[in-house]
């Protein structure tokens, strides 16, 4: 092969569709500028990824006419991949219409991951999930779903069962209990459940999930008023983001039936709660014996807190990765309008000599820290993560 020759076209076809289905489908498109063989390789990926959502700004009909466009175009028989993110005004009645289109596509073509997010204009209105969702014929090859902005409709009419779905994630999504629940016994195989601020959802138990290979369930952002949750011990990973302001919430019962675990994320609440057991109950929670991965997210604020944090981690005698992120929201990034050392958040600390129990953290293998702005409840924190770890 000469010097000058075009290395990577001479590649065969599924191995350049391939490396296309790792570029969106609008960059995927802008390759047929290279050269003849290029210009309708885009058409055969097995990935479609458009990503159309700007906050606050509603699709244009260019994009629209984009969208059309380019599944009309595609021509792959099965798709790997499926994703479209778009913003959408308040034209109800066509918007569900192109979304049906848009879902019916996708499954049309045997798609095994399905994401479909739209950024919603006006705060609580979700558009509903199209029928053709539960009903078509090629459901069984779905893998992995992912849906935001919808409206489930009550008793979803599914003809078949999702056989082969074993990821579903929920975001900013309208559904109740006896929807959910109801939708969950289609999902035998279901190993990764996802519920992040859906609306109208005032209930969920884990039990609800028929299916025995469940290792994955995440339940965050419910801030629906007296939210009841759940947990079994068939659960064997979990993470949650509380609100102590929900009244109902017993968090020791909670913390009982999640004595099984083997990863456990939590924030700030967490360490709260363990420094008022110490005070009031003498408990310091040492039922954790199978935990092995432990997530903390979030700032420290007390020093009582951080020692009760400490103690609840040596006394879980299998643990052996530790995982810290000290942003106090997921939009904040270290490096990025860090706040000058004058406006560090306060750190009180303790007026006696308080210090973790005795106790060390045998088996931990790796420590990993994550945006690091150098406070001193993270510094205290490191200290004492590395004295009992060594």
């Amino acid at each position: 092969m000469s010097e000058g020759q075009d290395w990577i076209s001479v590649l065969p076809d599924e191995i350049l569709h391939h490396i296309l289905s790792f570029l969106t489908t609008k960059q995927s498109i802008q390759t047929c500028i290279l050269s003849k063989r290029w210009i309708d390789l885009w058409k055969f990926t097995p990935v479609i990824d458009i990503q159309m959502a700007t906050p606050y700004h509603e699709t244009t009909p260019s994009e629209r006419t984009f969208i059309h466009n380019t599944l009309t175009q595609h021509q792959a028989f099965k798709l790997h991949k499926f994703s479209l993110d778009f913003s959408y005004e308040a034209l109800y009645a066509v918007a569900n219409v192109q979304l049906q289109h848009y879902i019916e596509f996708a499954i049309s073509r045997q798609v095994q991951i399905l994401s479909v997010s739209i950024e919603l204009l006006f705060e609580y209105f979700c558009y509903v999930l199209p029928n053709v969702f539960y009903s078509h014929d090629n459901v069984p090859s779905l893998e992995q779903v992912s849906l935001k902005g919808f409206l489930f409709n009550p008793n979803p009419p599914c003809d078949l069962p999702f056989a082969s779905l074993k990821a579903l994630c929920l975001f900013d999504c309208a559904i109740d209990d006896g929807t959910l629940k109801g939708l969950l016994s289609y999902f035998p195989v279901l190993e990764s459940l996802t519920i992040d601020l859906c609306h109208r959802l005032l209930n969920f138990k884990a039990s609800w999930c028929q299916s025995m290979t469940l290792k994955h369930l995440v339940v965050r952002c419910m801030d629906n008023p007296g939210f009841n949750l759940e947990i079994d011990s068939s659960t064997k990973i979990f993470r949650s983001r509380y609100y102590p302001y929900m009244q109902n919430f017993d968090t020791r019962t909670w913390l009982r039936n999640l004595a099984h675990v083997k990863k456990f994320g939590v924030n700030s609440w967490f360490s709260q709660f363990l420094a008022r057991e110490y005070e009031v109950n003498n408990n310091g929670w040492k039922i954790f014996e199978n935990l092995k991965v432990f997530a903390w997210f979030g700032p420290l604020g007390k020093e009582c807190d951080l020692i009760a944090l400490i103690d609840f981690l040596v006394h879980c005698p299998s643990l052996e990765k530790i995982e810290i992120d000290f942003r106090f929201s997921f939009s904040e990034e270290a490096g990025e309008h860090r706040p000058p050392f004058a406006l560090e958040r306060p750190f009180v600390e303790n007026s006696g000599d308080g210090q973790p129990t005795v106790g060390f953290l045998d088996n931990v293998k790796k420590i990993i820290i994550h945006h690091f702005f150098g406070y001193k409840s993270e510094i205290e924190f490191i200290k004492h993560l590395m004295q009992k770890a060594v």
